[in-house]
């Protein structure tokens, strides 16, 4: 066995805190190896644990900041480092042991929705570099791993190595009891939750208003909405705001913020239907929503979009809708059926469940990422990771030369800067 480090980009579901989809991946890594015997230690942003008083000496002694990375690695003694997306993995320099790099979601993608972000060149600049430190790597679907396949190859991964897996989004095998009180069947009092952090990519509106409208129309049933801003990071809310406004106002509404991940799994356990709807857009299409993971362990059917690598999961299983987010008329009629058919919802929660069960537990995804970590070892390094910085750097140069020539010696500096970024690359990848 083996002393793993996973090292979260983002805040984990200990107790009293309140988590997200990239925390909840990192938890579902560790937990499932911890499960196969390995020895586990977690680090997440120091930034996290900022007004949290109750937190173990171990959680805050592994606590990362970006200075901090690689003494935080030498204290843990790890065999295997698991960096939790690659903004951690590049800035994770000399990793004494195998890296496993493992991607939550497109991340490249959702940072095109972010203003406070780079250009999407020094942004790719930087997941080459990343993943090309990673030993090994893994993802959340095989969308997505079809997605990142270029890029490996880019950064001196083969296509063919075995050193690239998916591994879908991942929770306990101690599934919580779903509670259905008898007012579902008596009064049909139904209730919907929504959750989640606000993100600029993501635009639930057109499932929510079809709630809302539904609400009134019936003069019944509860919409409860949990979410606020990025616990941890800065990041963009986009539309949320004014949809937090909007719902604020409804009497059959009840709006919280980020809670507890605990007082959240409670109040999912007690609720109907979760609503799950986007607006599909590049990101959607690739994401494997942990949200939609969560909804489903707490035998919540699920109405959710129809374009996307979950959407098939729901659908084999019976585990809820799977509706065109357009679509205003196929929204109605699954929750029509949520309303009017008491049976199916019982039906659909239990398949839920199943289909967590059968397939998207820890104990049964980790196999891939357990044999590695049983046998870490480093991938090796080809000639074409410096034969393609050289050609970049060729490149670079001209055009150092060309903008001297047309623009002058101040325009150069830029250029400048990219070819010394160019020889510490050249550098690494010949070793």
């Amino acid at each position: 066995m083996s002393r793993v480090l996973i090292v979260s980009s983002d805040i984990l579901p200990l107790p009293g805190f309140p988590t997200t989809g990239a925390g909840l991946r990192a938890w579902g890594l560790g937990q499932g190896l911890a499960s196969r015997g390995h020895d586990v230690l977690y680090s997440m942003p120091a930034a996290a644990l900022e007004g949290r008083e109750h937190v173990s000496p171990s959680i805050r002694d592994q606590a990362w900041m970006l200075g901090t990375l690689s003494n935080v690695i030498e204290r843990s003694q790890a065999d295997v480092v698991i960096a939790c997306n690659w903004p951690i993995a590049a800035n994770i320099h000399n990793c004494p042991v195998p890296l496993v790099l493992d991607q939550h979601g497109p991340h490249l993608l959702e940072r095109q929705y972010q203003s406070a972000f780079r250009g999407f060149e020094e942004n790719a600049r930087s997941k080459r570099l990343a993943l090309s430190r990673a030993d090994y790597f893994s993802c959340a679907g095989d969308l997505q791993r079809l997605y990142f396949l270029p890029w490996l190859m880019q950064s001196g991964f083969q296509f063919d190595d075995g050193r690239s897996v998916s591994i879908p989004v991942s929770l306990s095998p101690d599934l919580p009891p779903h509670e259905f009180s008898d007012e579902i069947t008596q009064e049909r009092t139904l209730v919907f939750v929504y959750g989640g952090v606000f993100l600029p990519w993501q635009d639930p509106r057109a499932g929510l208003e079809e709630v809302l409208t539904q609400l009134e129309r019936r003069g019944q049933g509860q919409l409860k909405f949990f979410g606020g801003r990025h616990p941890v990071y800065p990041v963009d809310t986009g539309l949320f705001e004014a949809v937090r406004v909007r719902l604020e106002s409804h009497p059959r509404v009840s709006v919280q913020p980020m809670v507890a991940h605990d007082d959240l799994i409670e109040a999912y356990t007690r609720a109907h239907v979760a609503i799950d709807l986007m607006a599909r857009n590049p990101e959607r299409e690739l994401a494997f929503t942990t949200r939609t993971v969560e909804y489903l362990w707490c035998g919540l059917p699920v109405i959710y979009n129809d374009y996307a690598e979950l959407s098939r999961y729901i659908r084999e299983y019976r585990a809820g809708w799977t509706v065109d987010p357009t679509d205003r008329a196929a929204i109605r009629a699954a929750i029509d059926e949520a309303f009017e058919q008491p049976d199916v919802v019982r039906e659909y929660s239990r398949n839920a469940q199943r289909l967590v069960r059968e397939r998207l537990t820890w104990d049964r995804t980790i196999e891939p990422l357990d044999a590695f970590c049983r046998a870490p070892t480093r991938r090796p390094r080809l000639r074409a990771e410096s034969q393609a910085a050289e050609t970049r750097g060729a490149f670079l140069i001209g055009k150092a030369w060309w903008t001297l020539r047309h623009k002058g010696l101040r325009a150069v500096v830029g250029q400048a800067r990219a070819y010394l970024r160019w020889r510490r690359e050249l550098r690494r990848a010949r070793g």
